[in-house]
C-alpha cells in the first residue's frame, strides 16, 4: 500500500530557500544541490563568449560560439541538468530562428530545434528554476512563451504587452523567492511576471538605457543586468523592490545581450552507512526508531529505496540494511 507520494523537485541554480537546507541536511533524496560558488557569463552579438567580474563589472574574453549560432541572442543555464541554452535571433527573412544547447568550456552547440515561427525574436530566455520550465519573450508580438528543452518548439502562454523594435524584453528568474521578471528597455522598466498569463506588473523606472540582458546571482541574491546603450557595456545590480539600477562597473566594449550565472552542482554525499538514520557514525536502537517515526507520517526522508514513494519496500529494506550492519 502507498504511504505517500513526493514529487522530486527540480533543481536548477536554485530552490526554495527552505528546501535546499533541508536536502543539504539529508531530507530530501535524489536531488542535485548547487554548492559551489557560481560564475557570471555573457555573449555577445558576434558570438563572443565572456565570464563577468561581479566586483568590477570587467569582461574576459573566454572563447567564441560555433559559428553555427548566425547571432546568439540570450543565454540560459539549467542548474539541474548542467544545461547552457543560446537562442539566436539571427538568419534571413524568412528562416527560423532557433534554440541551442552550448558546451560553455568548448563553445560547440547542438540544435534543440526551430521556435516554429520565423517571426520571432526570443531575446529573453530564461529557465524557472522551482519548475524546471524554459521560457522565452519575442518582441516581435510582445509573447510570453513556453519552449520545449527537447525539440524548441514555443508555445504561447500569453502577451505582455512588451513589444517593438528595441523593447526586447529581457528575463530574469529571481530563485529566492520564484518571481521572474521581465525589462522594456523602450521604457527602461522593470516588471514582474505572470507566468500563467503574461500579465506584468510595473515595478519602477531603473534609470539606465536600453537594457540587454538580465541575470540573477543565487550566492549573492542580487539580480545583475547589462546595459548596453552605447558602445561600452555596463554591468548594474537591480533593485527588486524598486527598480532601480546601481552600476557596479563598465564591463568593455562589446554588444553584450546576453548573461546567465552559472552554479556548479554535485549530488549530495550519500551516508557512509545508509541506515545510520542520525547520521553520528554509530547504529544504534536509535537510529530505528527515528526511522520508524519517519515512516509512520509519511516522511521522504524513509523513502529508503529512492523511488520517491513510501511504501512498505522501504520499511523492509531499512530493516535488512539495519540487521545487516555497516
Amino acid at each position: 500500500m502507498i504511504l505517500a507520494f513526493f514529487s522530486r523537485p527540480s533543481w536548477a541554480c536554485a530552490v526554495p530557500s527552505f528546501a535546499r537546507l533541508l536536502a543539504l541536511a539529508g531530507v530530501l533524496c535524489g536531488a542535485s544541490v548547487c554548492t559551489a560558488q557560481g560564475t557570471m557569463y555573457a555573449c555577445a552579438s558576434g558570438r563572443q563568449f565572456y565570464s563577468i567580474n561581479l566586483t568590477t563589472g570587467a569582461m574576459t574574453f573566454l572563447r567564441n560560439i560555433s559559428a553555427g549560432v548566425p547571432i546568439s541572442a540570450s543565454l540560459a543555464y539549467d542548474c539541474d541538468t548542467g544545461i547552457t541554452y543560446v537562442s539566436s535571433t539571427g538568419g534571413n527573412v524568412g528562416v527560423q530562428r532557433k534554440l541551442y544547447q552550448l558546451n560553455i568550456a568548448t563553445g560547440a552547440v547542438t540544435t534543440v530545434g526551430d521556435f516554429g515561427d520565423p517571426a520571432m525574436l526570443m531575446h529573453g530566455i530564461e529557465i524557472n528554476s522551482w519548475t524546471g520550465t524554459l521560457y522565452a519573450h519575442s518582441a516581435h508580438d510582445g509573447g510570453l512563451y513556453t519552449v520545449s528543452k527537447v525539440n524548441g518548439a514555443a508555445t504561447l502562454v500569453g502577451f505582455t504587452g512588451i513589444t517593438g523594435t528595441g523593447s526586447f524584453g529581457q528575463l530574469g528568474f529571481d530563485s529566492d523567492q520564484g518571481i521572474m521578471y521581465i525589462t522594456d528597455s523602450i521604457t527602461n522598466s522593470l516588471y514582474r511576471l505572470n507566468l500563467s498569463t503574461a500579465a506584468t506588473t510595473l515595478v519602477g523606472p531603473m534609470g539606465t538605457d536600453t537594457v540587454s540582458a538580465m541575470a540573477y546571482n543565487i550566492d549573492n541574491h542580487t539580480m545583475y543586468m547589462i546595459e548596453n546603450s552605447t558602445t561600452t557595456a555596463k554591468l548594474y545590480t537591480v533593485n527588486l523592490t524598486t527598480g532601480a539600477a546601481t552600476l557596479v562597473g563598465n564591463a568593455g566594449l562589446a554588444n553584450l545581450i546576453g548573461l546567465m550565472y552559472v552554479t556548479p552542482t554535485s549530488p549530495p554525499p550519500p551516508p557512509a552507512c545508509p541506515p545510520d538514520f542520525d547520521g553520528d557514525g554509530f547504529l544504534t536502537g536509535d537510529d530505528f526508531d527515528l526511522y520508524v517515526a519517519a515512516f509512520e507520517t509519511g516522511a521522504i526522508s524513509a523513502d529508503f529505496d529512492g523511488d520517491s514513494f513510501v511504501t512498505g519496500e522501504d520499511f523492509d529494506a531499512y530493516v535488512a540494511a539495519f540487521e545487516t550492519g555497516c
